[in-house]
């Protein structure tokens, strides 16, 4: 038998509620001033800094372009 469930019952006009988030009731938020720093394996620290550094190179060639009026 099949998960899929097909039932009269399940495409009731009811079933399908869509509540805005606006008018939701608002949810606990996670407390996290006690939590300290994220430790980190050497690989991820070393892909954020390649990325750090592939953002910082196109800020400057951004920045080459504007001040040479290309």
């Amino acid at each position: 038998m099949s998960d899929t469930v097909f039932s009269a019952d399940l495409f009731r006009p009811d079933h399908f509620r869509v509540v805005h988030p606006l008018d939701d009731a608002p949810e606990q938020k996670v407390f996290s001033a006690g939590l300290g720093p994220i430790r980190m394996t050497a690989a991820a620290r070393v892909a954020l800094l390649a990325l750090r550094a592939y953002a910082a190179g196109m800020v400057l060639l951004v920045g080459w372009r504007v001040v040479t009026g290309l």
